[in-house]
C-alpha cells in the first residue's frame, strides 16, 4: 500500500502516518530553520551563552556546559556569526525527529513512528526549541535518544549495548542541562513495576547500573567545576527551582499557571490527548513504559510550581513521550478530534512561520512592531474602559518589549560601543549578565573589556577584576538597569540616556570613577 494512501478506519486518508510526509516535512522545517534562523536575532539569552563558548569551562554558573561547547565547535563551521549560535539547535531537531520516530516505529510500528516524528516536528515548544539556542536543545533530544536505547535494551536478549547508548544519551543530556537526572527518576519506577518480574528486574538492574556508570563518568568534569567552585551551580539550580517566592504551603496561582503550560506547550487539543492517553492506557506496557517519563516529569515540576514560578519550558521533556502515545493512540480518539488537533497545530505552526517573517522585516520599516502605536480607544463604552484601555496598552507594551529583544541588541550595543570610545573610560560594566552577552556578540571588540562587578565572580569567573582597580568605566543599563554597579567605585560623575531609534527602551549610561574591587564580597 502507498504511504500517501493509508487508510484510517474512516477510509480518510493519513498523511501523518506517511514516510514520504515524514521525510517531506522534515527537508522543508529543516530548510526553513536554516533560512529564519540567519535572519532572525540573538535573544539575551543566546547572546549570554555566545560569551560562554569564548571562554570554554567544565560548567558553568546557571547551567551545565554543553551549549557553550556547541557554540564553541559552530564557530568553526561559521565564523563569527549568528549560525554559529544556532547551528546546532537545527541539528536537534533534526535528532530528536529521528529518535522519536524510531521509537514509535519500535513500539507500535512504522505508521506510529511516521506519526510521532512529525508530531515532534511540528509541536510548537519543540519547533522553537530546535530553532534558538539553550540549554534545553540537547536536553530534548538527548532524552528521546535515551528513552529509546531503555526500550531496545529492556527487551528480553537485547545486547547491554543499548545501555551503554542510553548511559551516553543521558550523560549528554547531563551535560546540557542538570533536569536529565528525571531519566533515571524513570528509570527508578521502572524497575519498582518489575519486582513481581525477576527476569525483567534483572535485566534492568544491570542495565540502569551500567548507563548510570557512563552518565557518571561523563558528568564528573561538572562535578569536578562545582567541587572548586563552592558547588554554585548546584546551589543556584536548586533554589531556582524550589524556592518559596510567597512563603505559603501551596501557591495555587503558580499552580493555575503550570496547569496551563502543559495544555498548550505543545497545542492545546494535542495536549489534552497527551493527558486523556496517559491516564488511560497505563495497562497496556508500552503505554506504560512511556507514560512514567511523562508522569516523572509533570509531578516533579508540579511538586516545584507549588512553590516557585515554572517557565514554561521546564517541563517539556515530559511530551517526548507523550506525543509518541498520542501517535500510537491516534485512531480511538475520533475523526473530529483528529482533524481539530491537527488544524490548531498547523495554524499554530503558520502563526510562528508569520511571526518569524515579520520580525525579520528591517526594523525602519512603516509595519515594523517598533513603529507600532495602537489606539485602544475603541474600549470606551465598555464597562472599567478605563482600566481595561490601560491594561491593553501596558501589555502591549510588555509584548513589544519581549520582541525587542529579537531587534534591538545591534542598535544598543553599536549606540554603547560609540559612547564608550567617546568616554574614555578603561573597561565597560554592562549592568546585567544579558547585556554582558549582548556586547560580546554585537561589539566583539568591546568583549575583553567587559566586567559585571554584581555577580561577575561567578558568571565569568575567567575575569580577573582586580586588573581594574582604581580604573574608570562606563556603566551600561538596558533594557533594564539593573542593581546600582556604581556602588562598587568611588564616585560617578556624569549619566545620561541614549534613545535607540526604533527601540522603546533608552539605554542608560553612567561614568564611574576609582573601581574598587575589594567592595565584592562573592566567592
Amino acid at each position: 500500500m502507498n504511504a500517501l494512501t493509508l487508510q484510517t478506519p474512516s477510509g480518510s486518508p493519513d498523511w501523518t502516518g506517511s514516510s514520504r510526509g515524514f521525510w517531506g516535512l522534515l527537508t522543508a522545517v529543516t530548510l526553513w530553520k536554516f533560512f529564519a534562523a540567519s535572519r532572525l536575532g540573538l535573544i539575551f539569552d543566546e547572546c549570554y551563552y555566545w560569551e560562554w563558548s569564548l571562554h570554554p569551562q567544565a560548567c558553568y554558573f546557571d547551567h551545565p556546559p554543553l551549549t557553550g561547547w556547541l557554540i564553541t565547535a559552530g564557530h568553526a563551521l561559521w565564523g563569527h556569526s549568528i549560525m554559529a549560535v544556532r547551528f546546532w539547535a537545527i541539528v536537534s531537531g533534526v535528532i530528536l525527529a529521528l529518535a522519536g520516530r524510531a521509537l514509535g516505529e519500535s513500539m507500535f510500528g512504522k505508521s506510529v513512528g511516521n506519526r510521532a516524528g512529525i508530531f515532534l516536528i511540528l509541536a510548537p515548544i519543540f519547533a522553537g526549541n530546535a530553532l534558538l539556542m539553550t540549554p534545553d536543545t540537547f536536553l530534548i533530544p538527548a532524552w528521546a535518544c535515551a528513552i529509546l536505547c531503555t526500550w531496545r535494551g529492556s527487551r528480553e536478549g537485547a545486547p547491554l549495548l543499548w545501555w551503554l547508548g542510553a548511559g551516553a544519551s543521558a550523560g549528554m543530556g547531563m551535560l546540557s542541562k542538570y533536569t536529565m537526572v528525571l531519566f533515571y527518576g524513570g528509570l527508578g519506577a521502572l524497575w519498582l513495576l518489575s519486582l513481581k518480574h525477576p527476569g525483567r528486574r534483572a535485566r534492568l538492574t544491570l542495565g540502569i547500573a551500567l548507563a548510570s556508570t557512563v552518565s557518571l563518568m561523563l558528568f564528573l568534569p561538572v562535578i569536578w567545576w562545582n567541587s572548586t567552585h563552592g558547588w554554585v551551580s548546584f546551589l543556584h539550580q536548586i533554589h531556582h527551582g524550589f524556592r518559596n517566592e510567597h512563603r505559603t504551603l501551596i501557591n495555587f496561582g503558580n499552580l493555575t499557571d503550570y496547569a496551563t503550560f502543559l495544555v498548550v506547550l505543545v497545542s492545546p487539543i494535542l495536549g489534552i490527548l497527551c493527558f486523556r492517553t496517559a491516564a488511560t492506557k497505563m495497562g497496556d506496557e508500552r503505554f506504560r513504559f512511556l507514560g512514567i517519563f511523562f508522569w516523572v516529569v509533570v509531578l516533579f515540576f508540579g511538586f516545584s510550581a507549588a512553590k516557585a514560578h515554572i517557565e514554561a519550558n521546564w517541563p517539556m521533556a515530559a511530551f517526548v513521550t507523550a506525543l509518541i502515545m498520542v501517535a500510537a493512540d491516534w485512531e480511538s480518539y475520533g475523526r473530529a478530534w483528529r482533524r481539530t488537533a491537527i488544524t490548531v497545530l498547523l495554524i499554530a505552526d503558520l502563526g510562528a512561520v508569520a511571526g518569524v517573517s515579520y520580525l525579520s522585516l528591517p526594523s525602519d520599516s512603516p509595519v515594523a512592531i517598533t513603529r507600532l502605536t495602537p489606539d485602544f480607544s475603541f474600549l470606551r463604552g465598555f464597562p472599567g474602559s478605563e482600566e481595561l484601555g490601560k491594561n491593553a496598552a501596558q501589555g502591549f507594551g510588555d509584548f513589544q518589549s519581549r520582541i525587542e529583544e529579537f531587534l534591538g541588541p545591534p542598535k544598543a550595543a553599536a549606540s554603547i560601543a560609540s559612547a564608550f570610545r567617546e568616554s574614555g573610560a578603561d573597561f565597560l560594566c554592562p549592568s546585567t549578565y544579558q547585556l554582558f552577552g549582548v556586547l560580546s556578540f554585537y561589539a566583539p571588540e568591546l568583549e575583553p573589556l567587559l566586567w559585571m562587578p554584581d555577580g561577575g565572580r561567578n558568571r565569568f569567573p575567567w575575569i580577573d577584576d582586580r586588573t581594574w582597580a582604581g580604573k574608570n568605566a562606563l556603566i551600561a543599563g538596558w533594557p533594564r538597569e539593573g542593581n546600582n554597579e556604581s556602588l562598587y567605585f568611588l564616585r560617578s560623575d556624569w549619566s545620561k540616556k541614549l534613545e535607540l531609534p526604533g527601540i522603546k527602551n533608552p539605554v542608560t549610561l553612567t561614568h564611574a570613577e576609582g573601581y574598587q574591587p575589594e567592595k565584592v564580597t562573592e566567592n
